[in-house]
Parts: C-alpha cells; structure tokens; sequence
C-alpha cells in the first residue's frame, strides 16, 4: 500500500544488526531504569551499588567504621573492660602488678601450746651448751665467783642474741621450725632486728641473774613475764603476747 504515492518506510536489517522488530533510527529509546530497577534507583530503602555503606547504619546492620553500642572499639576505653596499659583495681599500672593484700602476714595464728613448747626447745639448744661450758669454766677457775657471774652473764647475752637474730634473720628459731612456727613483722616477713630485740627483750633479765639481790629480782620479773605472755596470749583472737604488741605488732603463725 502506498500513501501518497510514496512506499511506506522499509527498516534497513543492517541498524538493527540483522535483527527483525529492533528499533530504527530516530525511535525514542526504552527506559531502563524501569527494566532494571536496580541500576541506579533506590529500593524500598534497600542499600544500593555506589551509595556510600561505610559509617552509615543500614537497617540496623553494623557498618565497618561506624561506633556500635556496647561493642568495644580498637583504641577506644570500653567501660568496664580493662584496657593495655591502664591501671586495674587494686593493681599498679596495668593487669600482674597486684595490689597490697591487707591480710598479708596474718596466716593462721600459732596456738600457746605449741610457741610454749618452742619455747623450751630453744631454751635447751642455748641452755646444755652454756651450761656445759660454764661448767668447765668455774672448774678450770677452781670455783671463782667472778667466773660464775661472767658466764651467767654471757649466756643471757647468747641467748638473747639467739632469739634476736634468728627471728629477725630467719624469720623462726630451730624450736619454731621444728613445730611449724614462724614470726611475722607488723608489715609482713621477717620483724626487723629492732622488733625481733623488743618481743625477746624479757629474755635479756637472764643476764642479771648473776647478781645476788638484783638477780633474785630479776628472776621473779621473768618468771611474770613469761605468766603474762601466756595469758595475753590466750585471750587476744590475734594470738599476740603484750610481747608482740610491745614489738609494734609482731605475729607467730603456723608455717
């Protein structure tokens, strides 16, 4: 059919390579933003290809970058949780360093009975060999009273240096050892010398027995004061003797 005279437009096959019903030249070209949705157009709110994702929340879904609630972040103080290099409770600059314990030195407290009898082990380790020696001293002098009062004298010092230096020292004399004893300064390990000397400060008496009014004396001071270790002992709840308090605090508890 023709119009006009002329012949209705024929469709070149080479502008639509080959293709029969492939649009011609000059024809307005499909939408494909309504083909294909999903190039370029948001979704229902959907996340889209080439819209900025990091740091922004999607939906509720965590983004790389972005602060979540509760969640700890790299280089950032979380609440409650510990961080390298800040100092923990109780602790000095950081997790290992703990702090001072209060009950430290405490230990289960040595019961009178057993210090007692630590008491008399020792007394006897200084004691048979003092003895022995003052013994061959006044028979070597042919009985001097000079030498009798001398080694009464050395031996109160031996002793008192025994119990001084081994608490001090060693932390236990043989005697408390043997029992599973040990004394303890106010602050923990061993007392010091100058704690150690004040807690064994009655056994320093011995030294005066040598001498005959004042030695009668003190014998009767150091026969109390061992009476009054014993009692304090028994009704403080810490097991501590005056002798204890006397040295600022010194404790004996069961190794």
């Amino acid at each position: 059919m023709t119009t006009g005279g002329y012949p209705p437009p024929q469709q070149d096959p080479r502008a639509t390579g080959g293709h029969p019903g492939a649009p011609s030249y000059g024809a307005t070209p499909p939408d494909y933003t309504q083909q294909f949705p999903q190039y370029g157009a948001p979704q229902n709110g959907g996340p889209q290809y080439g819209a900025p994702q990091y740091g922004t929340p999607q939906n509720g879904t965590p983004q790389f970058g972005a602060p979540q609630f509760g969640a700890p972040q790299y280089g950032a103080p979380q609440y409650g949780a510990p961080q390298y290099g800040a100092p923990q409770d109780g602790g000095f600059g950081g997790p290992g360093f703990p702090g001072p314990d209060p009950n430290f030195g405490a230990g289960t407290p040595g019961e009178l009975l057993p210090r007692l009898g630590a008491r008399i082990i020792d007394g006897l380790i200084v004691g048979i060999p003092m003895g022995i020696l003052s013994a061959i001293m006044i028979l070597a002098s042919g009985g001097s009273g000079f030498v009798d009062f001398f080694m009464t004298v050395v031996s109160g010092v031996v002793a008192f240096g025994y119990w001084t230096y081994m608490e001090s020292a060693r932390g236990a004399t043989i005697g408390k050892k043997l029992l599973g004893l040990s004394v303890a300064g106010p602050a923990g390990g061993n007392p010091t010398l100058e704690q150690a000397a004040k807690r064994n400060a009655f056994v320093a008496l011995q030294i005066l027995t040598g001498i005959p009014l004042l030695g009668f004396l003190a014998g009767l001071l150091s026969l109390a004061a061992y009476i009054g270790i014993a009692v304090t002992i028994e009704q403080d709840g810490n097991k501590q003797g005056f002798h204890d308090k006397f040295a600022g605090g010194t404790r004996v508890r069961k190794s």
